[in-house]
C-alpha cells in the first residue's frame, strides 16, 4: 500500500510539474510574442520617421547652393588662398543670394572686413586690390554711348572718337556695378585720375564733336588692362599736374605737346564737315538703305511683332535691324510733296 501510495503521488508530482512547466512557457511565448510585436511597430514607426526626416533633409539639399567658408580667421586686406576656404553646400532658404560659388572668384582676392572661421564670403566682402584708392569714389555716367547688350558686372573700355576719326582709350577695364540701358546709365568706381579724364573727354564731346562710347571685353580675366593714350586738354592738364591724389606724373610730361598737336588737326578740319563719328550711319549708306527697307517690312508686319523688344526708343526685332524714322519721316514728307504737287497742277487744269 505504502508503494503504491508513494507512485501515485510521484505521479501527480510529474503531471504538476509538467503541467506547471507548460504553463510557464505558454505565459512566456506569450509575453514574448506581445513585446516582439510591439518591439516591430515601435521600429517600422521608427524607420518611418527616419524616411520622413530622409526626405526633408534630401529636399533642403536640392535646394542647397556651393559655398566657400573660411576655416582661419583673416583681417581686412589680407589675401585669400585655397588653404583659407573649403566648399560647402548650404540651404538656399537660409543663405545670402551674393554667395561666391567658384573657386577662381575668392582665391587671390582681398578682404573688406575682418572675417572669423566659419564665414560664408561673399561677393561684398572681397575686392581685387588689397587697399582702396585713397580718391576712388563711385561714378555715374549718362554721357555714353552704351552697347546694346551692355549686362551689369560687364567689362569695358570708355573710349573717344574725334571727327577725324582718331580713337583713344579714356578709362580702361573698368567693372560695371549697374546698368540702365534704358536711360543710358552706367555706375562704376574710378580714381580721381579717371574722374578727371572722363570730364575732359566731355568738354571734347561738346567742343569738338567728339563721341564717348563703352567697348566691352570678350573674356576679361584672359585680357590685360590696356593703356589709356588719351590726352585731355590744357586746363585739364595743369590741374593733373597739381592734383595730390595723382601720384604717377611721369606719363603725363609729354602729354602737353601731344594734346597741342591733336587740336592742330582737328582745327584744320572744317565745320561743316564736323560730325560726331558714330552718331549714326552716314547719310546714303548701306546701312540707312537697309534700315529703311527693313524698317518699311517692319511697319507692314507690325501686328506679327509681338516678341519684338525695345531699347532706346529704337524697335528690334530677331533677324532685323532698328527702324530708321528718319528715313521713314524723309519718305513720308516726299509723298506729302508729291501730293501737294499734283493738287496744285489739277487747280491749274
Amino acid at each position: 500500500m505504502a508503494v503504491r501510495k508513494r507512485k501515485k503521488i510521484l505521479r501527480y508530482t510529474i503531471i504538476s510539474g509538467c503541467l506547471v512547466a507548460v504553463i510557464t512557457s505558454g505565459v512566456w511565448f506569450a509575453t514574448y510574442r506581445h513585446y516582439n510585436a510591439k518591439l516591430i511597430d515601435e521600429r517600422a514607426a521608427y524607420e518611418e520617421q527616419l524616411k520622413d526626416k530622409d526626405e526633408v533633409l534630401q529636399r533642403y539639399m536640392d535646394q542647397s547652393q556651393t559655398a566657400y567658408v573660411l576655416i582661419s580667421p583673416k583681417l581686412a586686406g589680407e589675401a585669400i588662398t585655397a588653404e583659407d576656404v573649403m566648399e560647402e553646400k548650404l540651404p538656399k532658404f537660409s543663405s545670402p543670394d551674393n554667395l561666391i560659388n567658384e573657386s577662381k572668384a575668392i582665391v587671390g582676392k582681398y578682404l573688406k572686413i575682418d572675417a572669423m572661421p566659419g564665414t560664408a564670403v561673399t561677393t561684398e566682402m572681397v575686392r581685387d586690390e588689397a587697399r582702396l584708392d585713397a580718391s576712388e569714389r563711385k561714378e555715374e555716367t549718362e554721357y555714353i554711348k552704351l552697347p546694346l547688350r551692355l549686362t551689369k558686372r560687364d567689362v569695358v573700355d570708355i573710349r573717344i572718337v574725334f571727327p577725324n576719326g582718331e580713337d583713344y582709350i579714356v578709362v580702361g577695364k573698368k567693372s560695371l556695378e549697374d546698368v540702365d540701358l534704358a536711360n543710358q546709365y552706367t555706375f562704376f568706381n574710378d580714381n580721381e585720375e579717371e574722374a578727371q579724364l572722363l570730364q575732359a573727354a566731355l568738354v571734347d564731346a561738346y567742343i569738338n564733336n567728339a563721341e564717348l562710347y563703352m567697348k566691352q571685353y570678350v573674356e576679361p580675366e584672359l585680357q590685360p588692362e590696356p593703356v589709356v593714350n588719351y590726352v585731355p586738354n590744357l586746363d585739364v592738364l595743369g590741374v593733373i599736374k597739381n592734383d595730390p591724389f595723382i601720384i604717377d606724373q611721369a606719363k603725363w610730361s609729354l602729354a602737353e605737346k601731344l594734346r597741342k598737336e591733336l587740336e592742330k588737326r582737328l582745327k584744320a578740319i572744317e565745320d561743316e564737315n564736323k560730325i560726331r563719328v558714330g552718331a549714326q550711319a552716314p547719310s546714303g549708306s548701306g546701312v540707312i538703305q537697309r534700315k529703311a527697307e527693313q524698317g518699311a517690312a517692319a511697319a507692314t508686319g507690325a501686328a506679327e511683332a509681338d516678341n519684338s523688344q525695345s531699347v532706346n526708343g529704337i524697335i528690334d526685332q530677331s533677324n532685323q535691324a532698328p527702324v530708321d524714322s528718319s528715313a521713314d519721316q524723309s519718305s513720308t514728307g516726299l509723298t506729302n510733296k508729291k501730293a501737294a504737287t499734283d493738287d496744285s497742277l489739277l487747280e491749274g487744269k
